[in-house]
């Protein structure tokens, strides 16, 4: 029975590996949340991605058509400069003129123009929308605490395609086509959440993966099943995340967009502002493998035995390389990471510790199974098994089978000699040792 220590610490790794996958869950939610709000570089990349989806082109692209139709009179300018023989067809000019604007649209939202134009917008009122919840609104002009995006400019790029003189194009109020981000009553509320969106970011996934090593510490004689089931729950908490996006993307969409005309971009919306969360997702599904890897490589089977006895030369005899090249490794995966804020750094330092912590105990579980493995071992133990194939250690070969007949055979006279009294005991012995030997 085992130590009242010991099964505490079975219960208490029992608790911790779930407890990690709720609080990877929460985690992931909390990242997502974090770089897709707070960090401008990933705000307007998702926007620019949005304005590539053809089905948001179309709905943008209608509010832009409606807005240059309402703030612009265009009946009565075409009223105003026709022959006054036509001027009753100024309605139906402005009908068919209406459809060309929409036509002209779709190809103006599609070139690098008027995409700059709008990733533009979007960085100017992201990083206003920043200054103001971070404190820093006196610096910046924000209308009196209001963000909006500023659309004007894809307004009037429609309107020269569509070949609306310059006057008429300057009577287009300021204002047009702005899509309020936030109101001035709204800045304080935001400033909480922001903190709280940055807090919880940290937070959660230190207490993650926190509860991960925790686990993996206290397993003592079954770190290496810990291990595995630890892999196993990061990879339920990506998938999990991945199923709660699609769930609530369905229901958030069919709230948003009632009508069946806006369905269609309400949902590509969703699939763009949450690829993110998707990366994420996978990234830890991916660290759920990287960890079952481990489990397996320091496992009791014949093929991780296999893999420890083809490292433990270089494990033993080259430590600084060996671990130089984890931290390297960390080094390199940090160099390339999206971003470089504290919550990434500390869930790195969290990790290469996991990491330090398992090579350190692979090393000794190593060293000590094979003290006397050499670079080439495994190699030379495949050759010899090829070698032997065809042979007792294999598929018997037609002379090793006549070997094994003929010492039956003899077994069998001494048994039939030992029976009729002719060979005693020690006799019957010793001939068997001699045709065994």
């Amino acid at each position: 029975m085992a130590p009242p220590t010991k099964r505490k610490h079975r219960f208490a790794v029992k608790i911790l590996i779930p407890l990690g996958v709720v609080l990877t869950v929460l985690a992931i939610f909390a990242v997502w949340t974090e770089r897709q709000a707070l960090d401008t570089d990933e705000w307007v990349d998702t926007s620019s991605a949005l304005l590539g989806d053809e089905d948001i082109r179309t709905a943008l692209n209608e509010y832009l058509t409606d807005q240059l139709f309402t703030n612009v009179d265009v009946q009565s300018e075409l009223e105003s400069k026709l022959p006054s023989q036509v001027a009753p067809l100024a309605g139906p000019l402005t009908g068919a003129l209406r459809q060309l604007a929409t036509e002209a649209g779709q190809r103006a939202l599609e070139s690098s123009q008027v995409q700059d134009a709008w990733a533009s917008a979007n960085r100017t009122a992201h990083e206003l929308l920043l200054n103001l919840i971070e404190g820093n609104g006196e610096r910046v002009d924000a209308n009196g605490g209001v963000v909006t995006l500023q659309l004007k400019p894809l307004v009037e790029n429609l309107a020269s395609r569509l070949g609306i003189s310059a006057d008429v194009a300057s009577k287009i109020p300021d204002d047009v086509a702005n899509l309020e981000i936030i109101k001035a009553d709204e800045i304080e509320t935001a400033q909480k959440i922001a903190k709280a969106i940055k807090g919880l970011a940290i937070i959660l996934s230190i207490l993650g993966l926190g509860s991960f090593a925790l686990a993996i510490v206290l397993a003592s004689d079954r770190r290496q099943t810990a291990v595995l089931w630890c892999g196993v729950g990061l990879i339920v908490a990506g998938v999990l995340v991945l199923v709660l996006r699609e769930a609530a993307g369905d229901a958030i969409v069919s709230a948003l967009a009632p009508a069946e005309s806006a369905n269609a971009a309400a949902a590509a919306a969703w699939s763009i502002s949450t690829s993110l969360m998707v990366s994420i997702a996978r990234t830890v599904i991916v660290y759920g493998a990287l960890f079952i890897l481990a489990s397996w490589v320091a496992s009791p089977t014949a093929s991780g035995a296999a893999i420890r006895r083809t490292l433990t030369p270089t494990l033993r005899d080259q430590p600084v390389l060996t671990y130089g090249l984890l931290v390297t490794a960390a080094l390199i995966y940090f160099a390339l990471a999206p971003t470089h804020g504290t919550r990434a750094l500390v869930t790195l330092a969290l990790l290469l510790a996991l990491a330090l912590f398992g090579l350190t105990a692979l090393r000794r579980q190593a060293i000590e199974e094979f003290p006397d493995a050499q670079h080439g071992d495994t190699w030379n133990r495949l050759r010899a098994g090829a070698s032997r194939w065809g042979t007792r250690e294999g598929v018997p070969a037609p002379a090793a089978a006549a070997a094994d007949d003929e010492r039956i055979n003899q077994l069998e006279r001494l048994s039939s000699l030992h029976a009729a009294g002719t060979l005693t005991d020690e006799e019957l012995a010793a001939e068997k040792a001699r045709i065994l030997g």
